[in-house]
């Protein structure tokens, strides 16, 4: 057997004959219990040329060889040098190497990389505990929000309000529940119209920074044999050429399935933009499906009618124009507005107190006047009839503008109203005007019936005609 190993001969260190050439200034000793002087190292440039197999084996009689995280004082060698052996002095601020190096600054070197290990060992502020805090009722309460969202944004696109949110982002919360809304609404309407054949009315609508639309409405017979009329979308052109508009129309129905074969009439307004035969959308919608035949839009074509023959006469002309500049003067500004409704509330209370009106829920509200249209339905009756109703409280307003008035030019302007509302031409027309349109209204509103039929709406136009 060989010569047995203690462990006093195992932590021995080598001969120094044994070392390499580049390590000469290294002091060995070869003692049992070596001590710390002989550790020493005596060049200081040498230390980075030390042979990593030449170090002491046991650590506790290594030196520190870290690098100082202080700010270079004097004495900080001990840490990386000599090593800091002496502890009396360990409470002496000025001659304790150790304090030195701390300092006294609250944002010294030393303290700020005690803080940073501070921070690293606090589990509770790391950024994967602060994201695990999210605990269930949150998650919960964020949804009810959500809902809550939801919700009024349906509420209020059912009732046709506005919404008074002041981000209109493309990225907008609001904005991208509606489209949710939008996308499932006409997914409903694509599975009821199925594969059925389906008519596309189109018109051109504006809105108040005067930039064109296009709205889109199917019209088609469900499963259960009735007509349904769904508005299926509206479609931003920046270009409203009939050859915008059409590729408009087929990207949004082809978006959601549905064949462009299937369509069997077009319907549009009057204008040659729309029902050109060369080059409007009628024409170029039947390139694309050639059985799409053109209707002209029925909507508004009592209406129209109406007006035309209106500005046939001359003293009905006149008299629409005059009721025109009567409403301009009255509902110009809020302050006569208010004038006004103060009176018709003065005239309602004297007409109950002498039995001339009835009172009870719904009635005698106080109101304003309305504008005749050419293309709303009923627009130039409800007009007639608003002036009628509040015929005293017009004539104080106006009298009030042209005696008190601040501008002459109001006064002017009020006194010639004045004087056309009170004339005799002017209120026998009103008078013959409520007549006709009272025959005419009960056919407006009856034909606006989604469960009206043609030949119901035939015997409507004939009893209307008899009556007139």
């Amino acid at each position: 057997m060989g010569k047995s190993t203690t462990i006093d001969s195992y932590f021995k260190r080598k001969n120094s004959e044994s070392l390499p050439s580049s390590t000469p200034n290294v002091e060995l000793s070869n003692t049992k219990t070596p001590s710390s002087k002989s550790l020493r190292i005596k060049n200081k440039e040498a230390v980075k040329e030390v042979d990593l197999a030449s170090l002491e084996r046991n650590p506790a009689l290594r030196p520190p060889i870290c690098k100082p995280c202080g700010n270079g004082r004097p004495g900080l060698n001990t840490f990386v040098v000599e090593g800091f052996r002496n502890w009396k002095k360990v409470n002496d601020e000025e001659n304790c190497a150790f304090l030195r190096h701390v300092g006294k600054n609250v944002i010294s070197m030393h303290k700020n990389v005690v803080s940073s290990c501070s921070d690293l060992m606090n589990q509770y502020q790391h950024i994967e505990t602060l994201v695990e805090k999210l605990t269930s009722q949150e998650i919960a309460t964020n949804r009810l929000r959500l809902q809550v969202s939801a919700d009024m944004t349906r509420w209020l696109a059912l009732q046709g309000c506005a919404f008074r949110g002041h981000d209109e982002s493309s990225d907008s919360i609001i904005k991208e529940i509606l489209h949710v809304f939008s996308e499932k609404v006409k997914k409903t309407i694509r599975e009821e119209i199925s594969n059925a054949k389906f008519c596309l009315i189109v018109d051109e609508v504006s809105d108040v920074s005067k930039k064109e639309h296009m709205a889109i409405v199917l019209r088609f017979v469900d499963k259960d044999d009735f007509i349904r009329e769904r508005f299926f979308g509206l479609v931003h052109v920046e270009d409203t050429s009939a050859k915008t508009l059409k590729q408009g129309i087929l990207n949004t129905l082809c978006h959601h399935n549905l064949d462009i074969q299937n369509i069997r009439g077009q319907g549009y307004d009057g204008a040659s933009n729309m029902r050109g035969e060369w080059n409007g959308l009628q024409a170029l919608i039947c390139i694309e499906c050639p059985y799409a035949y053109y209707v002209h839009c029925l909507a508004h074509r009592l209406q129209l009618a109406l007006v035309a023959a209106s500005h046939e006469v001359k003293h009905v002309h006149q008299f629409f124009e005059k009721l025109n500049f009567i409403i301009n003067i009255v509902t110009s500004s809020c302050k006569r507005n208010d004038e006004l409704k103060a009176a018709q509330k003065i005239e309602i209370a004297r007409m109950i107190a002498i039995d001339e009106l009835e009172s009870g829920v719904g009635l005698n509200q106080i109101g304003t006047l309305h504008r005749a249209g050419a293309t709303r339905w009923s627009s130039h009756y409800n007009s007639i009839c608003s002036l009628f109703k509040m015929f005293k409280s017009i004539c104080e307003v106006l009298d009030n503008i042209s005696n008190k008035g601040k501008i002459a030019s109001h006064r002017g302007d009020a006194d010639n109203a004045y004087s056309s509302l009170t004339s005799f031409d002017f209120v026998i027309v009103s008078h013959l005007m409520k007549e006709i349109m009272g025959i005419t209204e009960v056919l407006c509103q009856a034909l606006q019936r989604e469960s009206q039929d043609i030949s119901n709406a035939l015997h409507l136009v004939s009893t209307t005609k008899e009556s007139l």
